[in-house]
């Protein structure tokens, strides 16, 4: 009994392994949410810089689904699921002075 359960551990240990998700990195920052930094932002403009670090890359089949973790992504039927960053900015109200 014994062997067998630590037959089945070895198992179930070596099939998370396999089929773990592969980070893909895009600079050396390593595994990190993408990173938003705002440059400029007046009444009428907001200028600011996105930085994605990377994408996790899952094999499905005979193909790789890549995500970001907690994002979206697009996934109309018919259509590549691909990654999507979204942040909401918010333009200041235009001031009118009297």
């Amino acid at each position: 009994m014994k062997r067998i359960s630590l037959i089945l551990i070895v198992l179930v240990v070596f099939v998370f392994t396999v089929s773990a998700d592969e980070w893909l990195n895009f600079n050396d920052r390593g595994e990190s949410a993408p990173i938003y930094d705002v440059s400029n932002s007046t009444s009428s403009l907001v200028e600011f810089e996105l930085e994605i670090p990377g994408m996790e890359s899952e094999e499905i089949d005979k193909f790789n689904r890549v995500y970001i973790p907690e994002h979206t992504k697009l996934d109309s039927i018919g259509f590549p699921e691909v990654p999507v960053v979204t942040n909401l900015i918010v333009f200041p109200k235009k001031v009118k002075y009297i």
